[in-house]
């Protein structure tokens, strides 16, 4: 994303949100991805910070409902929606970027490695070349932590994991789910900071969203341990002089099950 549009007064008729407060004002005041694209983005103006962020991010949103998916991010001051078909978001660069650099891997495949079958020759340690083991399909696969390579990632395992073993029941899918983002978890500390100030990246939670369930699971960085919330089963409505609920993302443990009593 490159950049808010600057201050100005807005168009008659237009809402302007903060972006720190998007996400929940889009949760409170938006159904679907249909009523933001046809009625609510025409009108409305995300407001920028005054000054950069002290991390030098800047800001793009991911936003689904059961039926679409899209990615909303300010370039060159101006507001733009994709379709986010390929089922993968991460941070900077922008998405453009991220969906034209999946070309750079397309030498990546699904099947087993015969690329050497029509050169093969025999040698003292028998034919080659030849795959030695697994996982040879995915050489070149980055591995790192950035933004760039995350995304690719993603994208190359789900595809695969989806091309050659589809999930057949929610429960595989969120499996896959829960697979994916592990190989993309960042541990403390591995991630240099730009400076000592800044800290250290980490992924500091995780979730699923299952918007056709009405389903929201979620997990901290120090317990493995997913734990879900039924929306369809709380009541939204409004209550004069109700307070806000929550619940901490994390329960201060591990998520570790002692069995050692159920082998005596």
């Amino acid at each position: 994303p490159d950049g808010f549009p600057p201050p100005a007064p807005p168009p008659a008729g237009t809402s302007r949100v903060c972006f720190a407060a998007f996400t929940a004002w889009l949760l409170g005041n938006v159904a679907t991805v249909r009523e933001l694209r046809e009625e609510v983005l025409p009108r409305l103006r995300v407001v920028g910070p005054v000054v950069p962020l002290p991390s030098g991010d800047l800001l793009h949103w991911t936003i689904d409902d059961e039926r679409e998916h899209v990615v909303l991010e300010y370039l060159d001051g101006e507001m733009r929606l994709h379709n986010n078909t390929v089922g993968a978001f991460t941070n900077d660069p922008d998405f453009t970027w991220h969906l034209r650099n999946l070309n750079n891997f397309a030498n990546l495949s699904p099947d087993w490695p015969k690329g050497g079958e029509r050169i093969t020759v025999q040698s003292e340690v028998g034919a080659l070349p030849h795959a030695v083991g697994h996982g040879f399909n995915l050489l070149g696969l980055p591995g790192d932590a950035s933004p760039p390579s995350r995304f690719v990632r993603l994208f190359f395992q789900r595809q695969y994991a989806v091309l050659r073993a589809p999930p057949a029941s929610l429960n595989e899918s969120l499996s896959l789910a829960i697979g994916l983002l592990s190989s993309v978890f960042i541990s403390q500390g591995t991630v240099a900071s730009a400076s000592p100030a800044a800290g250290f990246e980490l992924t500091q939670y995780s979730v699923l969203k299952l918007p056709a369930a009405r389903q929201f699971l979620f997990r901290d960085y120090a317990s493995p341990r997913w734990r879900r919330v039924r929306l369809g089963e709380l009541d939204f409505a409004p209550r004069a002089g109700a307070s806000a609920r929550s619940l901490p993302v994390g329960d201060g443990t591990l998520g570790v099950e002692d069995v050692t009593a159920k082998l005596g």
